[in-house]
């Protein structure tokens, strides 16, 4: 910058100061700019588009409506709620046991029907939460209703009810770990509605295979329910997870010796051989 003899601009800093269009903008490099953006024209429809779509689906969440009454939209909702967590229903629970959760989760306000209606659709994910979307507005009147129409929908998604029956068909393996065949045994036992106690111990026992100590401990003193055949089956199920524990390690042992015995062989050759 060229100042004059008492340290002021010179005339001609003064005439490009002053003067604004002198705004020259930034230019990178000619190898780095791509001159063909400054020709490539906007497209004007983006807008508009999007203003289109972003009204359209303003107006589809105005516009859907709850299958609920309006005596259960109006109900106002306790002042010290905190909403719980469901599990969400996507068809591969039993909808039985989901009702039931969904109880469980909000066993304070279980009285509040309005509330219970409000909330068991929380729970619903993919096509449930679609079906429940398309019930007609105004046809669920009370959380029993809400149910029933849950019920007739995923009907198939029931769990089969079992008889006593299945209970003594069932068969032991003889390679099978007892913890596991308790859980088998226990799982099909869920599924029977009504079953005695001191039925599902005599169908146990018959299911075990002979000889094994557990057997011969129900034979001599057979438990009364399930609970104390399940408790008794515990100190036997640590000591066979102890009894594979040791031959885990024995085996590992003897691999072992058998790498050592190769090793001390092979040298053994070596110091012959030379």
């Amino acid at each position: 910058m060229e100042f004059g003899h008492q340290g002021a601009p010179s005339p001609w800093h003064r005439e490009f100061t002053n003067d604004r269009s002198f705004d020259p903008p930034y230019r990178p490099s000619m190898a780095t700019y791509d001159y063909s953006l400054e020709r490539r024209p906007a497209d004007p429809t983006i807008p508009l588009r999007f203003s289109r779509e972003n009204e359209a689906l303003h107006s589809f969440a105005r516009t859907v409506a709850l299958p609920f009454t309006n005596k259960i939209l109006n109900a106002p909702n306790p002042r010290k709620f905190s909403m719980p967590v469901f599990i969400l229903f996507d068809r591969t629970t039993d909808l039985i046991d989901h009702i039931y959760h969904i109880q469980l989760k909000m066993a304070l306000n279980t009285n509040n029907d309005p509330l219970m209606c409000k909330c068991f659709p929380i729970s619903f994910s993919g096509p449930a939460l679609n079906w429940f979307k398309n019930l007609t507005q105004g046809s669920i009147a009370s959380f029993q209703d809400l149910c029933d129409k849950f019920i007739s929908q995923y009907y198939g998604n029931k769990r089969l009810v079992k008889d006593v029956s299945s209970l003594f068909t069932m068969k032991h393996n003889e390679d099978e770990q007892l913890q596991a065949f308790l859980t088998r045994f226990n799982l099909v036992k869920s599924m029977v509605m009504e079953c005695h106690p001191s039925t599902a111990v005599q169908a146990f026992k018959l299911a075990m295979t002979r000889g094994i100590p557990f057997h011969t401990s129900l034979v001599v003193n057979t438990p009364k329910t399930m609970d104390d055949l399940n408790e008794r089956a515990n100190g036997f199920v640590r000591l066979e997870e102890e009894k594979i524990a040791n031959a885990r390690k024995t085996s590992i042992i003897s691999t072992e010796e058998k790498s050592k015995a190769k090793i001390r062989q092979k040298q053994a050759l070596q110091r012959q051989t030379s």
